[in-house]
């Protein structure tokens, strides 16, 4: 059995799950009144069977809920004999992830992102600079390893949005590049 994991409920709750399907669900879980879903109040009364055991009637029918494994955000929650997958999100890691997609939809495809996790080490060229295509720009240190990052294409550093030391996360834009034919 994984993590065990003990909710602790009060009224600033509120979490998105997202489901192994895609489907994401906005959960509002207030101390003092009914469960919201998707902006909608449900009638759902829970009631703690023991560790990570819950029985809770909706719709006048009885569901057993048994959390079987917990590992960050990511749990996996047993309905009636049923195994559902979700990964739980903060409100402000939703948002945080709706702000860096929506900055993906507007990255050229000659712009630099972040391959991996990592931080910064050093940032060889300034806004402004010409660069040519496979020239190094930055170095990204990931898993104690330093990996150079080399320019896609001949272009001008429009705008450089780290800086050494940071740390950046999978997929987050480093370096907007306009790219020139020469």
């Amino acid at each position: 059995m994984g993590t065990s994991y003990i909710y602790k409920r009060d009224a600033s709750r509120l979490f998105i799950a997202v489901r192994d399907n895609g489907k994401r669900y906005k959960l509002y879980i207030p101390k003092e009144s009914k469960p919201v879903i998707d902006g909608k109040e449900y009638d759902i009364d829970f009631i703690e069977q023991g560790d990570s055991q819950y029985i809770f009637d909706w719709n006048g029918k009885r569901f057993q809920c048994e959390l079987v494994s917990r590992d960050q955000n990511k749990a996996v929650i047993k309905v009636n004999g049923v195994e559902y997958k979700y990964s739980l999100e903060s409100l402000f890691s939703y948002i945080r992830r709706g702000m860096i997609n929506s900055d993906a939809n507007k990255i050229d495809e000659n712009n630099i992102i972040a391959p991996m996790p990592g931080k910064i080490v050093d940032i060889f060229l300034s806004e402004g600079d010409l660069v040519n295509a496979g020239e190094p720009i930055l170095t990204l240190e990931a898993m104690k390893m330093q990996n150079e990052i080399t320019a896609n294409c001949n272009g001008i550093i429009q705008k450089i949005k780290v800086q050494a030391g940071q740390s950046v996360m999978k997929d987050e834009l480093l370096i907007e590049i306009q790219s020139i034919d020469l």
